[in-house]
């Protein structure tokens, strides 16, 4: 493997920053698992495009010998001599290596680090715990920009723990509270665990009973959330900004840490490799839940790896929010179509700006851009098939910056932008996420798009030739006299449409009034 430089995406080739999509790759060295991930970086989006982790195990050993893991060590490096070819032939822009808890605090750490950069040319960065803290929190504010609340990062080895808030970190803090930490010969003992893990957290900062929102992030915490999904059969097996009450939580977390591990290999949402990791993983979560008062858990796939990729980011990208990015990323393959959805989103502002807001004035705003960046996500699909799948595309695609019910809005937006008939039946489980309300602002919103869609052939320069908006209690298409042949039957029924969901009588004007 040639020698990588450090992860920085400012330093990435400009054409490739711009929307063919920087390459970076980060390897996660953790007490448990040794993972490669490989996104797509598409302004502030990474999208990953390789996901691959062996369950190494490099920590097992720790609280008894204080030494990694011997068999641990072999399967991590076989992992690596494996990930460093995959890099070789990918030939990313950007690389990083690194190393957690049980190589930062293992005696024979830094000599496995040696090893590693003598047998696979990776060089390793081992993080301190302050550090890990602040890069995990930063991956959850960089797919929740307004997350406000405790970052938790619960390792094999160690647990971090941030404050977040308007977008700022404090220091952060680090534990050595993993389950591989608290371990021992004896099999899962919860008093003992809570003894531990209670003592370790005495003095912490971030718990200091405040309440407010906790953010999960790590491997053990999303099956214990996996888990939750499937008792509570909640219809979108998503486990990013997958939410639970803090009653809903203290649950799910007595069930785990009741099961045996037995028990829980047999769930499929435990994963076998984990099984005996979660007990220990759900006396940590009820523990923080009791010490912090938290009244909401979230859970984060966005996390140290993606916190990486944050940190690295140029302003510009950065000054992107992640969904609008992720959102025209997913839908908006080609030039033509991405200067067409840029330009949709505010052409339809006008006339739904005024329309009482269903979430919040600002957030209703983003998440009509939003659908507006996947108004043509539709264009490759077969008519006759196009309603069913719509929805379930945006539904689950592969978004951050956005709730579970605002998924369900944004799926409904895109549907309604294709067809005034209600979602698919199949899409009912989905659709129930949202008030009667948010219903009706999303097929407002489909209407909208819609319009704009029809009335410019899906092009930029045509939608440039119009407006939309409201005039004296009126909803109003306006467009120069001399293009006035551009109003179609089919504009004009998109129109009535739109209007009749807001309202309000609509007309078009052409003419020197109507100058655009």
């Amino acid at each position: 493997m040639s020698d990588p430089a450090r992860l920085d995406l400012a330093a990435a080739p400009a054409a490739a920053r711009a929307h063919d999509g920087a390459v970076a790759a980060v390897i996660d060295i953790g007490s448990n698992s040794v993972r490669l991930v490989i996104y797509r970086i598409e302004g502030r989006a990474p999208i990953p495009i390789l996901n691959e982790k062996v369950m190494a195990g490099l920590g097992r050993d720790m609280p008894r010998t204080r030494r990694l893991s011997a068999p641990g060590a072999e399967s991590a490096l076989r992992a690596l001599r494996r990930f460093a070819a995959i890099l070789d032939s990918v030939k990313p822009h950007a690389l990083e290596v690194v190393a957690t808890a049980a190589v930062r605090e293992a005696e024979d750490g830094a000599a496995f680090a040696e090893r590693v950069r003598r047998e696979t040319g990776l060089k390793l960065r081992i993080l301190s715990g302050e550090e890990e803290a602040r890069i995990s929190a930063l991956g959850v504010l960089g797919a929740k920009p307004d997350a406000r609340g405790v970052v938790g990062d619960l390792g094999g080895s160690s647990l971090e723990l941030v404050e977040v808030a308007e977008g700022r970190l404090l220091p952060g803090e680090s534990f050595s509270v993993g389950p591989l930490a608290l371990m021992r010969g004896e099999g899962f003992d919860p008093v003992r665990a809570g003894a531990a893990i209670e003592t370790a957290l005495a003095g912490a900062r971030a718990l200091r009973g405040q309440g407010g929102d906790f953010y999960a992030v790590g491997g053990a915490w999303r099956a214990i959330g996996r888990i939750d999904i499937a008792v509570k059969q909640h219809p979108l097996h998503i486990l990013q900004h997958y939410e639970m009450s803090r009653a809903e939580a203290l649950k799910i977390a007595e069930f785990v840490r009741k099961q045996s591990r037995r028990s829980l290999e047999r769930l499929e949402e435990a994963a076998a490799k984990r099984a005996d990791l979660l007990p220990y993983a759900a006396v940590a979560l009820e523990h923080i839940l009791e010490r912090g008062r938290f009244e909401r858990v979230i859970l984060s796939s966005f996390g140290l790896r993606e916190g990486l990729l944050f940190d690295a980011m140029p302003p510009a990208s950065l000054r992107e929010h992640i969904l609008i990015a992720g959102a025209e990323a997913f839908a908006a393959p080609t030039p033509a179509i991405r200067a067409f959805v840029r330009a949709l989103g505010p052409w339809i502002e006008p006339a739904l700006a005024s329309e009482p807001p269903v979430f919040a004035p600002d957030h209703d705003a983003l998440l009509r851009e939003a659908a507006a960046r996947m108004a043509d996500l539709g264009g490759m699909l077969h008519p006759d098939q196009r309603d069913e799948l719509i929805f379930d595309l945006v539904v689950r695609a592969p978004l951050a910056g956005v709730t579970h019910r605002e998924r369900a809005f944004l799926a409904a937006c895109v549907h309604h932008r294709y067809t005034k008939r209600p979602p698919p039946a199949h899409a009912i489980a989905y659709t129930a996420l949202l008030s009667e309300e948010e219903r009706r602002a999303a097929a407002t919103v489909g209407a909208a798009l819609r319009l704009g869609c029809d009335a410019a052939g899906r092009t930029q320069d045509l939608l440039s030739r119009f407006t939309l908006k409201r005039e004296a209690g009126a909803l109003v298409l306006a467009t120069k006299a001399s293009d006035a042949y551009l109003v179609g039957e089919q504009a004009e029924r998109r129109l009535d449409s739109l209007g009749a969901l807001l309202g309000l009588p609509v007309r078009v004007a052409a003419g020197p009034k109507a100058e655009v």
